[in-house]
């Protein structure tokens, strides 16, 4: 398979996985936290919500169930984006009972369910089931509170980078120019390589380097730089019959100026790139002064380009 085909087939995958992915990291972080027996949740879509993401299930009771706005505690929660709860589910009058046999099939006694919302519309819904007459402690509300709002804030990123893709999805390579240092054109060895696909690559390659990162461990960590390594390789150019493979450039770049880069590849700006770091404005200048001064690059965009031709980047 060539490797142009791979990156084809990488990219028509991982959007819907990195979303559902985010969405699972959502849940166990809420269950976790929060000490419910049970969490699940699922993301809004035209007025229904799949839950697609359990943790702590004792059957798959639960899993796909098509949750509608009008109906049930996570229903009622997303309508009046608030948090809601039924500390006796199904003797509840507050809600409607379409959904008594999944609950019971999982033996919740109490049901918590706390709206995702995105600029103020509401996006996903993460629930936390009891099966005991009493809600996990008192605490319980403030931590689902702020597992929501990571992943609003995770929610918004991809929204984000949705708009970038569908923005610049018809123009040619060419016309990538604005005044805030959009992404460059394509590499000339991928010709035919749709404008949106290569960003979206770049987008995965940003948010893997994020994850090795926040890797917790060495072993992890170093699978993660293997997963990057195998992705920075999809990009490079082929080589010609009877040609060797370059002996790259002494170039050491830090992790943080790599990571900077991945974003100004991407059209961020300085601050839009400390947000997504979450380092301050002057912090990603002074990494990127850093990596232009080490790439003997005198602009952002040489810099990103010098440092792809190095495979540093996709």
């Amino acid at each position: 398979m060539s490797y142009l085909r791979k990156w084809v087939e990488l990219v028509q995958r991982m959007d819907e996985d990195h979303v559902q992915r985010i969405l699972r990291e959502a849940v166990d972080a809420f269950a976790r936290e929060t000490r419910f027996d049970v969490a699940f949740g699922g993301l809004e879509r035209a007025g229904v919500t799949m839950l697609t993401a359990i943790s702590g299930a004792a059957n798959d009771a639960n899993e796909g169930v098509l949750v509608r706005t009008d109906q049930g505690l996570g229903g009622r929660a997303l309508r009046e984006r608030r948090p809601r709860i039924a500390a006796d589910y199904v003797a509840s009058r507050q809600i409607t009972h379409e959904y008594d046999a999944h609950i019971r099939g999982e033996r919740i006694v109490g049901l918590f369910a706390m709206p995702v919302l995105v600029d103020g519309e509401a996006r996903a819904v993460l629930y936390g089931g009891t099966r005991r007459s009493m809600m996990p402690g008192t605490n319980f509300a403030r931590i689902a509170a702020g597992v929501a709002r990571d992943l609003s804030r995770e929610l918004r990123i991809e929204d984000e980078v949705a708009r970038r893709v569908k923005a610049r999805g018809g123009a040619r390579a060419s016309d990538w120019t604005s005044d805030r240092s959009q992404l460059l054109p394509l590499p000339p060895h991928l010709p035919h390589l749709p404008p949106a696909m290569v960003e979206t690559l770049r987008t995965v390659h940003a948010g893997l380097r994020g994850a090795i990162a926040e890797a917790p461990t060495p072993r992890l960590r170093e699978r993660l730089l293997d997963v990057e390594r195998q992705l920075t390789g999809l990009s490079a150019a082929p080589l010609a019959p009877g040609h060797h493979a370059r002996v790259r450039v002494p170039v050491q770049l830090s992790p943080r100026e790599i990571d900077t880069l991945t974003q100004v590849a991407l059209g961020a700006t300085n601050a839009e790139t400390g947000e997504m770091l979450g380092l301050t404005e002057n912090t990603i200048k002074s990494y990127l002064n850093a990596a232009m001064t080490k790439l003997d690059a005198s602009t952002r965009h040489a810099a990103v380009s010098r440092a792809r031709s190095l495979g540093f980047l996709v």
